[in-house]
């Protein structure tokens, strides 16, 4: 089992004690996720100092929910477009095999046709050698 960590970080001016199995620098992290989201609420809103508690929890929350929903749609079409080059990928070995099996029936053919031309030089020659004699 992980080890438990506990950390004191700041939130919106205040010190909290973090405890949990993620990292001190990780549970940090959060933290500055947290005060960068209230900071732009500050700055968006003028009244925002005023508003109860409650409500400025509230609006965070929404907007953190927001923001998970926008990455989770994110990997949903970051997903979908690896499955789409994974299927064109397979589509272009299969396309590849075929060429390759393509190839090597043409060059089978090509050899046999040499081997059919050499052996008709060699008749023509005889006959040639044969009509001088």
């Amino acid at each position: 089992m992980a080890e438990k960590n506990t950390v004191e970080v700041v939130i919106d001016g205040k010190i909290y004690r973090l405890s949990g199995n993620e990292s001190d620098s990780y549970m940090h992290e959060v933290a500055g996720y947290l005060n960068n989201r209230i900071a732009e609420f500050r700055k968006e809103f003028r009244y925002y100092n005023k508003l109860d508690d409650s409500l400025k929890a509230l609006l965070l929350e929404i907007n953190i929910c927001d923001d998970f929903f926008v990455e989770q749609e994110k990997t949903r079409k970051a997903r979908i477009a690896r499955e789409e080059q994974e299927r064109e990928a397979y589509a272009a070995k299969r396309d590849l095999v075929n060429m390759q099996m393509k190839l090597e029936t043409a060059l089978q053919q090509l050899a046999d046709a040499q081997k059919k031309l050499a052996e008709y030089e060699i008749q023509e020659r005889l006959r040639a050698d044969g009509a001088k004699g």
